[in-house]
């Protein structure tokens, strides 16, 4: 298998030809070439793979072994950040699909365990089958090694009615990914010229490519947060409090060398996140110093509370600015969405009224706070409506477009507004739910997919901490 490093400075403008290109050439690429033969999902759902996932769908595929060690598990967890980048639109319009190339290890229950370790959502189905069946299914989209760690890295990205294809990088720039992949909806394509400007300004950054920032975008971020709690690995921030920076440089350049010489620290860290290893990146020993020094400085100071100027300035939907009063001595569950939502936003409002409910008298600790990013179409009066149907806790936010930019840009907020048929349009928005205890400070995220029992424990402990001091 080629080695992360391979990619980690791929020029950005990398797999832009296409397989199929035009209508004409669909019937190639169509249930004439593309194999129906049953496949079994993480959570032991059986598809016929064109009928049921191909042929109707826009689609991004991908190929791995959850024993692998190498660049399977970095390739995935950066499909784990394009998910939060393509928001509420994975499991609507957009899904994703990654294929075990180890069928007869890779059982439903382990590709499940592997699965949530990856956040995957609604929309991400992680597969295996018959080992004969799914060699079918490699060879036809091109993934023919007969040896597990030679297996294609790249990602497929689809359109079943059209019948365009072609192969992208998943650990190129996310945002141009993310762009090509809207792109293979004829709705949301945007001009030629336009996209080949936009991919042409993203390669056109060779000294950002070589950066430290570039390097923990595409090597560390798909796994790690710094100061945003663990994610499919550890938190970073505080790391070299934590551990001697000889041992950090040895364990990123070479971690499985370290836990071939039975080092305890890491051991311990495979024990708690056993779904995904840590893989080897190619990145040498000073590289890898380089890398501290950048996570250090990166690091959140959590004793600093957060500036909340940027939530005073939006108007709840009663027509009134959000007070500074509101907030005072209370956490703060913050969301971001907006009422013409088909499906995510109702959920979590619905998910958090729950939980709300559950709390019982300790929700008066509690602010929660959804941020529309429509501020075109949600006027207070129809988020008061809209939150008619939820609890009475929530409340709601909008503003001008650069308010709520401001906003979204306290939590590193994802959303973007997609154009749709006839003047129409959608948004795709972050689905985490951000969490700041009662003095400000950030106290990490929930996600929507996680068990409302998890949500539920995270804020009675979150509550619990209501007595600190600052």
């Amino acid at each position: 298998m080629r080695r992360a490093a391979v990619f980690l400075f791929a020029g950005l403008s990398w797999g832009l030809a296409l397989v199929a290109t035009t209508p004409a050439e669909a019937g190639r690429w169509g249930k004439t070439y593309v194999p129906n033969l049953p496949v079994v999902t993480q959570d032991g759902k059986v598809f016929q793979f064109y009928e049921d996932l191909i042929k109707d769908k826009i689609f991004v595929i991908s190929f791995f072994y959850a024993s692998c060690t190498q660049i399977c598990p970095l390739a995935t967890a950066r499909l784990s950040e394009l998910q939060d980048v393509l928001g509420d639109s994975v499991g609507r319009e957009i899904f994703f699909y990654t294929i075990s190339v180890d069928p007869e290890n890779d059982t439903p229950k382990r590709l499940k365990n592997y699965a949530e370790a990856m956040r995957a959502g609604p929309g991400w189905l992680f597969l295996t089958g018959l080992p004969e069946d799914i060699k079918i299914i490699r060879d036809r989209l091109g993934d023919r090694s007969s040896v597990l760690n030679e297996h294609r890295n790249e990602v497929l990205l689809g359109n079943g009615v059209t019948g365009e294809w072609q192969r992208d990088n998943p650990l190129s720039d996310l945002t141009r990914l993310a762009m090509t992949i809207r792109s293979m909806k004829s709705d949301w394509r945007v001009a030629p010229a336009q996209l080949t400007r936009q991919i042409e300004e993203a390669a056109a950054v060779p000294a950002e490519a070589q950066s430290m920032h570039a390097m923990f975008a595409k090597a560390c971020a798909g796994c790690h947060s710094i100061g945003r709690g663990d994610r499919v690995g550890p938190d970073l921030a505080g790391i070299s409090e934590r551990r001697q920076l000889g041992w950090l440089t040895r364990f990123i350049a070479d971690p499985e060398q370290v836990r071939r010489q039975q080092d305890p620290i890491a051991l311990a860290l495979a024990a708690k996140f056993p779904a995904v290893r840590m893989p080897a990146m190619g990145i040498s020993e000073n590289e890898a110093a380089n890398l501290v020094a950048y996570i250090e400085q990166r690091q959140p100071n959590r004793q600093t509370p957060l500036s909340l100027e940027p939530l005073l300035a939006l108007t709840t939907q009663d027509g009134v600015r959000l007070a500074a009063s509101d907030l005072a001595g209370r956490a703060l569950a913050v969301a971001f969405g907006y009422t013409h939502c088909p499906d995510v936003c109702p959920t979590l409002l619905l998910d958090w009224s729950n939980l709300l409910g559950e709390l019982g008298s300790d929700a008066q600790r509690l602010k929660v706070l959804f941020i529309s990013v429509d501020s075109e179409r949600d006027t207070p009066d129809g988020l008061k409506a809209y939150l008619r149907s939820f609890h009475p806790g929530i409340t709601a936010l909008t503003g001008t477009p650069g308010q709520i930019a401001a906003a979204a840009a306290l939590f590193d907020a994802f959303y973007a507004k997609i154009p749709g048929p006839d003047g129409t349009f959608t948004y795709d928005h972050s689905i985490k739910i951000y969490l700041l205890d009662r003095a400000g400070r950030t106290a990490g995220t929930l996600d929507l997919n996680s068990e409302p029992t998890a949500r539920l424990d995270v804020l009675t402990r979150l509550l619990a901490r209501h007595g600190e001091t600052g």
